[in-house]
């Protein structure tokens, strides 16, 4: 089944949650190890590519996430416990947000760049670039270096919620994204 139901969520929510996890757990990676690398070595030089083109990526794959969210239903939430709902929900809400900030962080660092020569998704065709506004690149830069902090900690929460959910209350949320 496409579509999620009341009961559980369908492929595409599960396809969409699950490769954009990877997607995300593989760019905090490729972030941390380009920190690492000094800026002659060419791996960083792929690296920083191949970060550059699947940061574009998942802010297009947020945007599809957010529009399929809009056009399915929810499906219910489980278990009663009103504090541990809450906090799932503003877990999710900080996810959300992490997943829309930090690739356009990242893509206004590259457009607002003060290279001449456009970006080029994947090496298929060049990205919007935008006259170099120092202010607003600044503040891209600083929210950038400082977000993936804020991300590994919320998908830690997200993760051992889930984890939580699935092998303390048994209550099948977990088991909801895994299989329809």
């Amino acid at each position: 089944m496409l579509r999620n139901t009341e009961e559980t969520y369908g492929s595409v929510s599960r396809a969409l949650h699950w490769l954009m996890a990877l997607l995300i757990i593989g760019m905090l990676a490729g972030g941390f190890l380009m920190g690492e690398l000094g800026r002659d070595n060419a791996l960083r030089s792929v690296l920083y590519n191949l970060h550059k083109s699947t940061g574009s990526l998942l802010l297009l794959l947020i945007g599809l996430r957010l529009l399929w969210t809009l056009l399915n239903p929810k499906p219910r939430t489980m278990g009663d416990n009103v504090a541990a709902n809450l906090l799932a929900k503003g877990v999710h809400i900080g996810l959300y947000v992490l997943m829309i900030g930090l690739p356009l962080s990242g893509y206004l660092l590259v457009a607002l760049g003060s290279s001449t020569k456009p970006f080029e998704f994947y090496g298929l065709f060049p990205l919007p670039k935008f006259s170099p506004h120092s202010g607003v690149r600044e503040i891209a830069e600083e929210l950038h270096e400082n977000l993936p902090w804020f991300a590994i900690a919320f998908i830690s929460l997200h993760v051992a919620g889930g984890l939580k959910r699935h092998f303390i209350q048994r209550d099948g949320t977990l088991a909801r994204m895994w299989r329809s």
